[in-house]
């Protein structure tokens, strides 16, 4: 525990220093939250899920009716003669019409209201997890097309430097052809890796165009917007970290928390779906006012009521058990969901981990091997000069040192984005 509290509070500085050192990740970031629609989509579920919670509440509520009603007979209910046995004929009741204001207030549901109410709550949970889930999956994809951008932008300033130095280097051959100390051909071979930088610094820049066009429309902004990235790509430091981190993981990652709502939701529905089997008891009050009034009166009259509902459900050939096992199997298969995607989280944390640790060692061979191609140039130019070498062994000094460096940038890229992805494994993107 002591050694991932430890990892926890040195992942906060990292965070920070990052931070400090490109603040322009988190803006593109959190433009990409606002924009993307698989994020808008799951909160607009999630204040659908809040909206059922709330009905769930109101269904334990008294609830107050208020109707009216009309009929017309075409044969008329005819009342009984007086009992003092005139011959006055009882009155004909045609019309028949009331106004109704009607209390009802359950007592006894099965469970049912509690657990509708319960299982709109677990839902509101899944929704709230799944819009984190959204999240992170948006962070991730913002921070590679960041990354992918600021690469490119690396790599194309990196051709424009290789151009520099062939051109520095053909000044110097211009001198020697000059002074006829060497021959043409030497120009020539320099100015054929001139125009092959001169390529790759044309085509480099297309990719970065588009690069920069592709994190301007996940951040929802237009296409064509002038997009500022960072001119290199920082080098994420990171620790190492403890087998506990996939502990913290499967509690972290929202995923893990939207099935274990989801299990509890459908276990829920299967309450529901034995309550209605269960007894039932709901009282009520009323009061109408119309035709026939009390005592069979033609005339409008007003009326009350007072009641209780009562039943218990006997024998319905098996139906409650049926019902009940229709809604276990969500659950069962929630569960089985749960298992599955344990171990997926397991997977991409130790995964994810080892790219980290690998892009880390290729990175620092990067690093050596760029620092050794630079001191092959320098000694490769001196060596020209003093007329030792070839100049075909100075462009291919030049042109391993362009190499060494693209494979320093991209070492820089992928170690950055295995962090990411590692975050991202761990639930720990923050916005």
């Amino acid at each position: 525990m002591k050694k991932l509290t430890t990892f926890f509070i040195l992942l906060f500085f990292i965070q920070q220093l990052s931070a400090q050192q490109d603040t322009l990740l988190y803006h593109y970031r959190q433009k990409a939250l606002e924009y993307q629609q698989s994020v808008q989509m799951a909160k607009a579920r999630m204040s659908g899920a809040e909206s059922k919670v709330e009905a769930a509440k109101s269904d334990l509520l008294p609830s107050l009716d208020f109707s009216g009603s009309y009929k017309y007979h075409g044969v008329p209910l005819q009342l009984a003669p007086p009992a003092d046995g005139s011959s006055i004929t009882g009155a004909k009741l045609y019309n028949f019409y009331g106004l109704h204001l009607d209390l009802y207030q359950p007592v006894l549901t099965g469970g049912q209201l509690k657990n509708t109410k319960l299982a709109a709550e677990s839902e509101v949970e899944m929704m709230r997890n799944l819009v984190e889930m959204n999240k992170q999956q948006v962070m991730l994809n913002a921070d590679i097309y960041y990354w992918n951008a600021v690469a490119k932008k690396e790599t194309y300033a990196l051709y424009e430097k290789y151009m520099q130095v062939i051109d520095k280097f053909l000044k110097v051959i211009e001198d020697k052809v000059a002074n006829e100390v060497v021959g043409k051909n030497q120009l020539y071979q320099a100015q054929v890796r001139y125009n092959d930088a001169r390529y790759k610094a044309i085509r480099s820049k297309k990719e970065y165009m588009v690069s920069l066009m592709n994190l301007n429309k996940i951040a929802g902004l237009p296409v064509s917007n002038p997009t500022k990235v960072a001119d290199s790509l920082v080098i994420i430091p990171w620790v190492k970290v403890s087998d506990t981190i996939t502990g913290y993981a499967l509690k972290k990652r929202p995923e893990m928390g939207y099935l274990q709502s989801k299990i509890s939701m459908n276990e829920h529905r299967e309450n529901i779906a034995g309550s209605m089997y269960n007894p039932q008891l709901g009282v009520f009050a009323g009061g109408k006012w119309g035709s026939p009034s009390p005592g069979l009166q033609i005339e409008p009259g007003f009326n009350y009521n007072i009641g209780a509902n009562f039943m218990i459900p006997i024998f319905h050939w098996g139906k409650k058990h049926e019902q009940i096992q229709i809604a276990h199997q969500f659950t069962q298969e929630a569960k089985l969901e749960m298992d599955e995607t344990k171990d997926r989280v397991i997977l991409e944390v130790q995964s994810s981990y080892y790219q980290l640790e690998r892009s880390q060692e290729q990175l620092d061979f990067a690093f050596n091997s760029l620092a050794n191609a630079k001191k092959n140039v320098d000694v490769m130019i001196d060596r020209y000069n003093e007329g030792l070498s070839s100049v075909l062994e100075v462009l291919d000094a030049q042109l391993y040192w362009q190499k060494s460096y693209l494979n320093y940038i991209l070492a820089k890229y992928e170690l950055n984005v295995s962090y990411s992805q590692f975050r991202y494994a761990i639930g720990n993107f923050e916005y």
